[in-house]
């Protein structure tokens, strides 16, 4: 079953549907009665598949379709099911647990992306139908929602499949279809530690089922309770190495720069010498920074340096000791499912579902760079007194003549997020037949999420600023400046202190780290409470007909149905920090709506049987209308081919044209501050990422940063991202995608119990949404033949001489990027191509039955155009970190008696730590340039205890204990292909009764 790639594999239908998997080329599966005669036509055996809505024989489809059993999941030890979903070859892992926190609001949020193209061109479903979203302004779904024990098969279709499901499509649908019986109860537990660190999961649930009314009902209820516990870097021996990126001391200029001869090197212990837990500052062009107890001493730089931050062997700020590796994550699920046959042909159904999740997880603190301390200060120890004077930094008004701290506030307390999410989904319906061959459904289906989060410890700008600009009162008691003069100045933003940092504020030092006292801390902090509501309704009706009429070479199909859905999101935002008071990004409050009405229908006809070389030949067709309430009319389509050349070969095909209307977010989020990372393209200094050196016209790139007004040898010197603006847009268009597969089925019939897939596929999107990464701006603005005066530098800002302060006093040196703006436009393009493998061979074993299954994904291009206009100018991504050429697993499962083993092997190329074109401009920019190929070893062993419902496993995820490559956390998009837990070793239990 698992060479057709449609997820019932080791599951119990397993066996009745290999044979007619056989015989569906003829259209039928026939019987022979006790004397052999030829018996009526039946489609017991008809089941639908995700990717058409036609009852089929099989589970033949011209579209690829890969699945997992709820046995699968079991052996995995899984129990959330997310990360498990990102490990298959066709899933990107762009949100897992691990790196969902890298988003203000993302904690804890399981999204699927299938072919790397976005979680917003992933369609997720349940049982056929659609599910509320778990994010603000978005329909992607958390399917951290999605209870564990209820899954009975999880089937993916990638590409080709809006036509028959709509929009968002994209790429392909997850569809996770649920247990409809269940007899019984069944109770399971299980937990686990990993074997760094303190790190545990646990995992309860209680399951049941039983039939009513003689029969005609059947109930299936379900609830769960899944927990993890926050997991700092610290923990882990990887993140205290404290690896930087250095220039080579032994580097040959003489010799072309290569893997034998680099540029720059990882060394360490080394890091960030620019901040301190304590505070640095600069004087008289030295740099010191404050000893726990408030004195002061010259950093220590006993190794080599990088430009004016970066060190080894010196004083630097430990970023890992802040950072973590998972959140707290606790999950809760009820879920109930329930059908009742009203009569032989009608049956009313119902899903109801309320999951609600818990993420915890802390991050930096808040962090200065740098603030200014008045002369005056009360705090100020003579020696630092002196020194100020010496060095001319003793001006109560000029703010450049004071001193000047950066500081990372630890002792002020980490920022972070809780994050709570309740999911409710209730759908209600009817199915059944309307006279011999036609099938209905009728369906209402409501979701709703709401978000509840605290940006904990969310500073106020203006009140830290007031609290550590600190003199003497008449009586020589320690107050804030305010407190004497309501008129007082804020040095830091050259404006009046606010009223709300005159309401009692608290004087403290920032001299040392632990100088923070308590009592300041929480009156300067602030837990800022953000609330979001998604809702979704949805009614659809179908009817379908696997015989429609006859023909010459088979039976026609068809379905065909109506659909109307709203969407509606909106999110409040805390008042303060909506008005930029706070640390956290100024995000003022939105929301929006949108509604569509479709009609869609699809038919399966079959062309030609019984012929040399040509068991049968079907096609498929189908098409949907939709017209939105935002961007009016849209037109989707698909034309698929399946060619059976015997009972042992299939040839597939499949072209499809599909589209996305812009999300709720993506038209309606207001202009709001955001920030970037950017990789200066006026940088000049030797092997930078995007230095002017890389450039494709290097001498072009300079001349047009001189027209800017820097320097020839101008060095980019600010740490941190960059503050901009980006936002909505109510005047995008749809998302357009044309996607191809072909492939082929091979079950040879000499080998028993093996199958092999193998399938091409490519996506083009045109029309992409979204904004213009703020790089590429400051790329495209120094790049361009006809000078500076072109859009793109209009969008960035460059710090004037004598550097700019922002309203939440960032100080930002001569020439620096100070703000950027991209709102979402129809601008960019992607391309995704590759091929799909998969085999399954089943087979006896010393008395026993084995199993070897094999899913991998050969990528051949991954291609994004920023300008679709510019069809020449695109990056390719392949070997990339993010896209690396292979990943596959392999799986190899034996049972015998009560007992049974697993081991799977995940495998992931070799790829490039740079962008594949910054390595072709210079592969010898950086030594190791490749992360190489790594596989990782899970098992599983399990024991039925006989006559008696107890059963018993232990396992082992990372048996190896494989360290991820160097410096990769698993936080970011690019590197979480890679585990950061270590080897994690779990044991569970289940009883059935």
């Amino acid at each position: 079953m698992a060479v057709q790639t449609l997820g019932l594999q080791r599951s119990r239908l397993t066996a009745a549907l290999c044979s007619a998997i056989l015989i569906s080329a003829t259209g039928g599966a026939y019987a022979a009665d006790a004397e052999g005669a030829p018996a009526t036509t039946t489609d017991i055996d008809a089941v639908t598949v995700t990717g058409s809505r036609i009852k089929r024989i099989g589970f033949v489809t011209p579209s690829p379709v890969v699945g997992i059993s709820s046995e699968e999941i079991r052996a995995t030890g899984a129990v959330t099911i997310s990360d498990l979903m990102t490990t298959l070859p066709q899933l990107s892992a762009t949100y897992t647990l691990g790196n969902s926190t890298r988003s203000i609001g993302t904690a804890g949020l399981g999204l699927l992306d299938l072919r790397g193209m976005g979680t917003t061109r992933t369609l997720v479903l349940v049982n056929g139908r659609r599910h509320v979203g778990g994010l603000s302004g978005s329909t992607a779904v958390d399917i951290n929602t999605i209870p564990v024990e209820l899954i009975e098969r999880v089937e993916v279709i990638t590409g080709g499949a809006s036509a028959v499901y709509g929009a968002d499509a994209v790429a392909g649908v997850v569809n996770f279809i649920m247990k409809k019986k269940f007899d019984g109860y069944e109770l399971r537990a299980q937990t686990g530690d990993a074997s760094e660190g303190d790190f545990s999961r646990s995992f309860f649930s209680v399951t049941g089922g039983n039939e009513f009314a003689e029969g005609r009902g059947n109930i299936v209820y379900s609830a769960e309770y899944s927990k993890q516990d926050r997991f700092g870097r610290g923990d882990r021996k990887i993140a205290r190495d404290y690896m930087v990126n250095m220039p080579n001391p032994n580097f040959n200029p003489a010799l072309p720069p290569s893997q034998e001869n680099p540029q720059r090197v990882f060394m360490g212990p080394g890091g960030n010498s620019s901040i301190s837990y304590g505070g640095t500052f600069n004087a008289g062009g030295k740099r010191y920074q404050f000893n726990p107890d408030g004195t002061y001493r010259p950093t220590r730089y006993d190794g080599p340096r990088d430009g004016a931050n970066t060190c080894v062997d010196c004083d630097f700020v430990d970023l890992n000791g802040v950072a973590d590796l998972q959140p707290g994550f606790d999950r809760y699920s009820f879920n109930t499912l329930l059908n009742y046959d009203i009569n032989e042909n009608h049956k009313f159904f119902f899903e109801g579902k309320y999951t609600k999740t818990e993420s915890d997880f802390l991050a930096q603190p808040a962090y200065d760079q740098p603030f200014r301390i008045r002369r005056d200060n009360a705090y100020l120890s003579p020696q630092l007194a002196a020194l100020m004077d010496a060095n001319g930094l003793n001006s109560l008004t000029d703010r450049d003549k004071m001193l000047q701290i950066a500081r990372f506030n630890v002792d002020a307390g980490r920022r972070g997020e809780h994050v709570e999410r309740t999911t409710q989904r209730y759908v209600a319906g009817l199915e059944g037949f309307l006279g011999e061959n036609w099938s209905y459904e009728v369906s209402a289906n409501y979701g709703k999420t709401e978000i509840d989060r605290l940006n904990l410890n969310n500073r106020i700008n203006d009140r830290w600023q007031a609290g550590m600009d600190v003199v003497r009162d008449g009586a020589g008691n320690l107050v804030c400046r305010v407190s004497l003069d309501p008129n007082a100045i804020n040095p830091n933003t050259n404006a009046r202190y606010l009223d709300l940092s005159r309401q009692g504020c608290v004087p403290f030092s920032v001299f040392g780290n632990g100088a923070i006292n308590p009592q300041a801390a929480d009156w300067f902090n602030y837990d800022a409470v953000n609330r979001t509501q998604l809702t979704q309704k949805v009614f659809s009706a179908s009817v379908a007909n696997s015989s429609l009429f006859e023909l010459p070479a088979g039976s026609v199909g068809f379905a065909g149905g109506v659909e109307w859905r709203k969407e509606t999101s909106q999110e409040i935002t805390d008042p303060l920090a909506a008005q930029g008071l706070t640390f956290l990004n100024s995000i003022p409050s939105r929301k929006g709506e949108y509604s569509v009405k479709e009609i869609f229908a699809e038919t399966t006809i079959p062309l030609l049987a019984d012929l040399p070389g040509i068991q049968r030949l079907s096609m498929d067709l189908a098409g949907r209308y939709s017209d939105y309430s935002t961007v009016g009319e849209t037109k989707t389509w698909n034309v698929g081919l399946d060619w059976a050349i015997n009972d042992s070969f299939r040839v597939r095909a499949s072209l499809a044209q599909a589209v996305r209307a812009p999300n709720i977010g993506e038209l309606f989020n207001p202009q709001t501050q955001n920030f970037a990372p950017i990789y200066d393209p006026c940088e000049t200094r030797a092997g930078r990422r995007n230095s002017v050196n890389t450039a494709a016209d290097p001498a072009l790139r300079a001349r047009n940063c001189a027209a800017l007004g820097l320097p020839a040898d101008f060095k980019n010197e600010y740490g941190g991202n960059y503050p901009g603006v980006s936002g909505g847009n109510p005047d995008l268009a749809v998302e357009e995608a044309r996607s191809f597969s072909y492939g082929f089925v091979w079950q040879p019939e000499f080998i028993q119990g093996f199958g092999l897939s193998v399938d091409y596929w490519r996506v083009n999107l045109k029309d992409a949404i979204g904004a213009v990464s703020a790089e590429a701006m400051a790329t495209r603005c120094v790049d361009s033949p006809g000078g500076i005066g072109n859009d793109f530098c209009a969008q960035i800002k460059r710090a004037p001489a004598g550097g700019y302060t922002d309203a939440q006093g960032r100080n930002f040196p001569a020439g620096v990027i100070y703000n950027w703006t991209a709102l979402n436009e129809n601008l960019a393009r992607s391309r995704r191509a590759g091929v799909d493998i998969e085999a399954d061979y089943r087979f006896e074993m010393l008395g026993g039955q084995a199993s070897l299954r094999f899913v991998g994904t050969r990528l051949i291009t991954s291609r994004e155009w920023e300008f679709q206009d510019f069809p020449n100018e695109y990056k390719e991504y392949l070997t990339y970190v993010s896209d690396p050429r292979w990943r596959a697993s392999l799986n190899a499962s034996y049972k015998i008696g009560q007992w049974r083993a697993s081991w799977d092997m995940r495998y992931i190329d070799g790829n490039l730590r740079v962008e594949p074109w910054s390595y072709n401009s210079n592969p010898g920019q950086v030594s190791p340039i490749r992360n190489p190929s790594y596989t990782y070893h899970n098992l599983q062993v399990g024991y039925k205890v006989p006559n008696t419902g107890l059963d018993l496993y232990i396992g082992a995820d990372n048996v190896f204990d494989k360290d991820p490559p160097l410096n990769y956390f698993g936080e970011l998009a690019t590197n979480s292909n890679y585990d950061t837990i270590g080897r994690y070793v779990y044991a569970g239990a289940s009883y059935k009764f």
